[in-house]
């Protein structure tokens, strides 16, 4: 298969492993106070968000990541209400509670501002509006603080 005329990302596993992955586009890249920044275009996994280095989560398969982590916790509530979220700056997993027709506030804390701005901005098809839906609450402090 020959190379295509890509920009190349590693995602570094160990010192002497990684995942390289040809990017298409960098949509974002920057240092915040709190961490390094990057919504790429990638090759075999559509848009990715990385921080630090690490894909956080990518439009290939970001549904079953965050369906996953939401469903089970919600589902074994008889009737879920109010729900905090730490982190979770894409708005994906905001995305996935509000799903429940039962929450009436969701209350996502990150630390990021900057996150939240750029993954409005870069990804609303994985957050779907859930930053404008009137029940989300959204704070930018570190949820430690809380």
């Amino acid at each position: 298969m020959p190379l295509k005329n890509y920009r190349w990302f590693i995602e570094y596993f160990s010192a002497e492993e990684g995942h390289l992955h040809g990017i298409r586009q960098v949509l974002y890249s920057k240092q915040t106070p709190f961490q390094s920044v990057d919504i790429l275009e990638l090759g075999s996994y559509g848009k990715a968000l990385v921080l630090d280095g690490r894909i956080q989560s990518s439009g290939r398969d970001e549904f079953i990541y965050h369906e996953t982590l939401v469903h089970p916790a919600m589902l074994a509530h008889p009737e879920p209400r109010r729900v905090f979220i730490v982190g979770g700056g894409e708005g994906a997993t905001l995305r996935e509670v509000l799903r429940h027709r039962s929450v009436q506030h969701a209350l996502m804390v990150d630390i990021d501002q900057e996150v939240v701005a750029r993954c409005r901005e870069f990804l609303p098809e994985w957050h779907q509006g859930a930053f404008e839906d009137p029940r989300t609450e959204l704070r930018y402090l570190d949820a430690r603080k809380y």
